[in-house]
């Protein structure tokens, strides 16, 4: 049998004290580590670091698109399970997040203080 998979997920940002302010108020994460460019933050096992990258840099050695931190899309994102919808978004929010579409009871959009996009995602207790 092959053994689990283990990753962190990185976050570029534009400001680290903002971003680890957002996600531990916001989202429920753990401080573990600080520093002025990154912090290394963790939640149900999983590291997340928040990087420090500045806007207008390279996205990709040999790239000529460039980090922009106004809101963005990309085909991979967070989805977050949360045991209630309303509660999540509203911490979200009220830490800096900007709620972009909510399909009630089931699913939330929101934009961190950067511009990354993640779903807030109810998941029913398994009977």
């Amino acid at each position: 049998m092959a053994s689990a998979l283990n990753f962190d997920i990185c976050i570029d940002v534009a400001d680290v004290p903002r971003a680890v302010d957002f996600y531990s108020r916001g989202l429920g994460m753990e401080l573990v580590e600080q520093k002025p460019e990154w912090a290394k933050m963790a939640h149900s096992g999983i590291t997340f670091w928040v990087m420090k990258i500045p806007a207008g840099s390279a996205v990709a050695v040999g790239s000529s698109q460039t980090r922009d931190y106004g809101r963005h899309w990309t085909p991979v994102h967070l989805d977050i399970p949360v045991p209630d919808l309303d509660a999540a978004v509203k911490r979200a929010v009220e830490a800096g997040g900007r709620l972009e579409n909510m399909t009630p009871g089931k699913l939330a959009t929101i934009a961190d203080p950067s511009g990354n996009g993640f779903d807030l995602v109810r998941r029913p207790a398994k009977s």
